[in-house]
């Protein structure tokens, strides 16, 4: 289904999509200041979904909604180069993520016909207070995504 804009430049269009028998439709929408996330920030979502993922595999009972690692290591596993601007684009892909507001019928049940969230609920950036360097960083799934994932 198409919940992230494909294009690398910020779109504010929103998508609408009714499937050919219109039992499954979404609509998503972006924040003017940031843009609607986009096919590159699901990687984001992707690397999330594997990690819950080898955490259940690892037999952990309590999956966490909340990762922590470093922006370093995220941007490694995405494939993405580290230098200064990574970062900054990093975190404007977790806004972007935070931001875009999706409404859809998938995974909807008879009581409820429509459910709308986020991608993330929230995100941190820890930095050095000294060289202001990049340490750590959380980020929370929304509950929409996170069911789906486990």
């Amino acid at each position: 289904r198409p919940f992230f804009s494909l294009q690398k430049r910020k779109r504010l269009k929103p998508i609408e999509y009714r499937s050919p028998d219109g039992e499954a439709w979404v609509r998503v929408q972006a924040i003017p200041d940031y843009g609607m996330a986009t096919i590159w920030d699901a990687d984001i979502l992707i690397w999330a979904a594997s990690t819950l993922n080898r955490m259940k595999q690892q037999g952990l009972n309590d999956i966490p909604r909340t990762l922590t690692t470093t922006p370093y290591d995220l941007l490694r596993a995405i494939k993405r180069s580290t230098g200064g601007r990574d970062y900054q684009e990093l975190q404007a892909a977790l806004l972007r993520l935070q931001t875009t507001s999706i409404t859809t019928s998938i995974r909807a049940s008879a009581r409820r016909q429509k459910a709308g969230f986020n991608w993330l609920d929230s995100w941190t950036f820890d930095t050095d207070a000294e060289t202001e360097q990049p340490r750590g960083m959380t980020l929370t799934l929304s509950d929409w995504v996170y069911e789906g994932i486990v």
